[in-house]
Parts: structure tokens; sequence; C-alpha cells
């Protein structure tokens, strides 16, 4: 009976489905945890078509993407898979659609299209969500009707195999039990005189034996008592023959016991399981996509320069976007022409996390003699936007950090000290900047501190005429670079930036002419005696032990202004 439940769930190509639900209610999406199926040792096979003719996608990734991406959008959540009857699901209103494509997104593991799509994944390997949605932007799932099937390989083999052994079971238990049956009354020996050969038969024999039990103790003859242990002997045969049919008893019974448990053992595959689901985390740069991310920046960065600026903001943010723009406006000023830098070699590493917004660090290091890094900060707000670069900046590839990424590639965030240190630094080097006093911090009498320092000492020589040069500094606040630093090789690594307004009085007497530089980024065009420019100054700020050291190769003029 047990053999014939299990084929009548599995049939003989193996293989259990659960009932077909389909979408009726305008839903966006359809969710499923791999992780909330029952069963472990399988795979199992999802299947969707539309039977309306609209084109389906279907894609697995990280939990931590498809929550943000799906973040209060309409959607079916497939909460348990009951094999073989149906699946519990519930339905959750939201916006019609998500804010951008989803097949665009560059977090998809593995992605398919068409009217019908599936996928099959192994529940003993690392679970992912499945989702499945519209592949054409603008409409939904209505029409979509979704089956999961899970392979039970082996089980009309072991079916068959557990037929054979019951029926031979089923054949030795009523061999043996007809044996105890016919066994079980036999007669009991006669134990009279035995009969003399050659005695006569018949009338005579009878007579004779009559005349034996009648006559007298002279004329009668008594039977011989039996030698030695005869009598021993046919007292024991009875009770060998009734321990024999106890035996026999006995085995009938053990096998018709195996008989009736030979159908319920466990199956070797798709055994049940309980889920434990957990919080998906994922790492910010995966195995791979560090050279993808600063192939598509620089490409990208190379066709906004040519647009003068065009879109900047969908590859950058500040506080690098307001530098860049800067640049833009110089160069064309200065008939100059901006382009991406090309990189030989890319690194990047960030944190785990369990939730958007994420950061990472990425570096590119050029080619040739003089090679040199670019350290960028990029942060991603939500799984449907793009990793945005925020702050980058050049130093001698020499001084470059290492990072150290686990075996997932995530890197370990910075010290706690270190991200205290980091606030104290940027107060150090504004200090610098405006009055070139430093005690902590290294590195700020180099590169561009130096370039900055020397550029306001031109200022405020007595021969460039200018009444007054004052610099006021202060770090940029509208990025917490505190919270976003990194464990490396020989400490830890973090970034900063300092914004710095120069007060340039001209004498009255004086025109005004202080460069094409200052007049590309002039905001204004009153006439007075005053300028104001306000420049930035992006640093690495580095670790190693307890010392701090800044690294920065160059500074930007923002903006200018008259008063």
């Amino acid at each position: 009976m047990l053999v014939g439940s299990a084929l009548s769930v599995v049939g003989t190509d193996e293989v259990t489905e659960t009932e077909a639900f389909e979408v009726s209610d305008g839903s966006y999406a359809i969710v499923l945890d791999e992780a909330v199926i029952p069963y472990s040792g399988t795979d199992v096979t999802i299947e969707a078509r539309n039977s309306q003719g609209k084109e389906l996608f279907l894609g697995t990734a990280n939990g931590v993407d498809t929550d943000s991406f799906l973040d209060g959008v309409s959607q079916i959540q497939i909460s348990d898979v009951d094999f073989p009857n149906s699946v519990t699901k519930r339905s959750l209103p939201g916006d019609p659609a998500p804010a951008a494509d989803i097949a665009g997104r560059d977090w998809w593991i593995s992605r398919e299209t068409g009217q019908s799509v599936t996928k099959t994944f192994d529940l003993d390997a690392d679970p992912q969500m499945l989702v499945i949605a519209p592949a054409t932007a603008g409409e939904n799932l209505d029409g979509t009707s979704v089956q999961l099937k899970m392979r039970v390989e082996g089980v009309f083999a072991l079916s068959l195999i557990g037929l054979a052994v019951a029926i031979i079971f089923a054949g030795a238990a009523a061999y043996f039990f007809l044996r105890w049956w016919n066994g079980r009354i036999r007669p009991r020996k006669k134990t009279g005189t035995p009969r003399t050969p050659g005695t006569g038969t018949g009338e005579d024999s009878v007579h004779t034996r009559r005349t034996t039990r009648r006559g007298s103790g002279d004329s009668a003859t008594a039977p011989e008592a039996p030698k030695g242990g005869q009598t021993g002997g046919q007292t024991d045969a009875p009770r060998r023959s009734r321990r024999g049919a106890r035996a026999r008893v006995a085995t009938a019974l053990t096998l018709t016991t195996g008989l009736a448990l030979s159908g319920c053992a466990a199956l070797p595959i798709a055994q049940p399981h309980t889920p434990q689901v957990t919080p998906y985390e994922r790492t910010a740069v995966r195995p791979g996509e560090a050279g993808k991310f600063m192939t598509a920046y620089t490409e990208s960065l190379d066709k906004i320069l040519e647009n003068k600026g065009e879109g900047l903001e969908t590859i950058q943010g500040a506080p690098l976007i307001d530098r860049t723009r800067a640049q833009i406006q110089i160069a064309d000023k200065t008939k100059q022409k901006l382009r991406a830098p090309n990189f030989a070699e890319v690194v990047a590493g960030g944190p785990s996390f369990e939730k958007y917004p994420m950061w990472f660090y990425a570096l590119g290091t050029t080619d040739g003699e003089d090679k040199l890094t670019q350290v960028q900060l990029a942060t991603r707000e939500s799984a449907s936007t793009q990793p945005i670069v925020r702050t980058a900046v050049f130093i001698p590839a020499d001084q470059a950090p290492t990072l150290l990424a686990d075996g997932s590639g995530a890197v370990e965030t910075a010290p706690k000290a270190f991200t205290e240190s980091m606030a104290t630094a940027a107060d150090e080097v504004s200090a610098y900047l405006a009055d070139g006093k430093a005690e902590k911090v290294k590195g700020l009498d180099q590169g561009g501190f130096k370039s900055f320092r020397d550029y306001l000492g031109g200022l405020r020589n007595k021969d460039s005429g200018f009444d007054e040069v004052k610099a006021e500094c202060k770090p940029y606040a509208d990025l917490d670079f505190g919270s976003m630093t990194l464990k490396t090789e020989d400490g830890a690594l973090g970034m900063g930036e300092v914004r710095c307004t120069l007060t340039i009085k001209v004498p009255e007497d004086y025109s005004l002419d202080l460069g094409d530089t200052i007049e590309a980024v002039k905001t204004n065009d009153k006439n007075g005696n005053t300028v104001k420019v306000d420049t930035a100054q992006p640093y690495v700020i580095m670790a190693k032990g307890e010392e701090l050291t800044a690294v920065a190769s160059d500074w930007d003029i923002l903006s200018s202004r008259i008063k």
C-alpha cells in the first residue's frame, strides 16, 4: 500500500509537483525565497508561462538586492511549498512597478526572458531570491500561471525493489505459516507390546492379545521394559516438536512484521527539512565586479566629458561632481580637452551589508613609468540605482594601500580608533591649508597640500598687488567620510575633503584680472574690488600603527564671485 501511495504521488517519471496557481490581481512580481522550501537533498524547478502573450522575466539574486528593488511594489510572496499539494502565498499591495528597469540591473546572478520561463535550483546550495516579473515596462503578471516541481529520483526504483522484497517476505511467511499449521496437531504414538516377527494375523492374533490381557499371571506374558534410556527418549520427542513449532511461529511473525514495515523506511533523497530563513547579506563588490565597474565608469565619463558634462549626475555625486563640473568649465574656457583616465589594474572592496545604502573603495592604477593610483569612494543608495563615485584622488602608486578581503570578498571596516581620528585629521588639514600649521598628520607638506599653500603664498606676496588675502578652511560636512573606512594590510584607509574660501581684496585703482581659471568659474558679473574664490582639497588618509598620513596630488578651484 505504501509503495502504491509513493508511485501515485511521484509517478514513474520521479517528479512530484504542486498545483499551479494563476495571477489575476495585477501584481508586478512573484517572489520566492528558495530557503522556504521544506526539503533537502534534491532540486526544484519553477515554471511560469503567460496565457496572454506577455514576455516574462525570471531572475535570481541576493535577497538584499531584491528586497531593496521591490520595496513598496505590488507582489506575490510564496511563503511555503507543500508537495504534491499547493503553495502558500500572500499578496502585498503597492506601486504598479519599481523605479527602474528590472532587466537592466547589474546584480542579477542569473536571468532569462520569454513567454515561458523555468529555473532549476539545488536545495542544498546557498539559497537565493527568485523573482518573476513582466519583461516589458508598463505590464503586470495577470494571466501568468506558476508551478513548482521537485525531483524525487530513486522513488520508482526503490518502489519496485520494495515490491519485490515484499513478495519474497510474503512467500516466506506463507511457507513457514503453512508448515507450522500442518505440524501443530500430530497423533500420539502407541506404546503397547511390539509384535513378534513371525506371529500370525487375523483372529489368531487377536485372540492371542485378548488372552494375554485376560489370562492369569502364570499364563500371561508381561511386556519387557525398554532398555536404558528408551523411555526418556520417547518423552523428549514431543517436546522437540513443540519447540520447533514455536520457532516456526516466531519466524513467521518476524517475517510478517518485516513485510509490514518494509515500506516505511525513509527515502535517501528529497528528505523533509525544516526551513531556516535568515537575513540575507552580500559583499559590496563581488568577484569580477571591480573591473566591470571601473570600465563602465571611465567609458561613461569619457562620453559625458565630450558632451560638456551632460548626464554627469548618473555616475558622480557630491563632492566630486562639484570639482568635475568646475574642471569642465575651466577646460572649455582655456580650450583644453578632458579625458577619463585609463587604468591597467583595478581592485575594489567594501564591507558586507544587509541593506542599502552601501559603499566601497575602488583603486585604479595607471600604466607607464610614473604610475599613479586613483583612490575612489563610491556609494549606492538602492538596488534601483547605479553606483556613483563620491570622491576620487590620485596618489603615487607606491603609496597605495593594500585591501585585505575575506573568503567571501568582504573587506573589514577600520578600527573604531581610526574612525574617531578622522575628524581630528580633517581639522588639522583645514588648519594647515589656512595657516600652514600641522602637528600630528604627516604628509601635509607635500603634493596637493603644498601646491595650495604655494598658491596662497603667491597671492599674499607684496608683488601681487592685492591689499588683503584671507583663507577660511573647514572640513566638507555633507558626506560622512568617517563612517566609510576600511582595514588595510598596514592599518586603515579613509578619505576626506576640505573646502576653503579665499577672500581677495584688490585696490580700487587696479583693474581686476585674476586669469582664465577664476574667470571660467565666475558666478556673477558685479563690479567690485573683492573676489571670493571657493576651492576643494580632497585627500586620502591612511594609518600605520598610530601614525596618520594624508596624501593628495592636487586641489581644485570650484567657483568665484565678485563683491
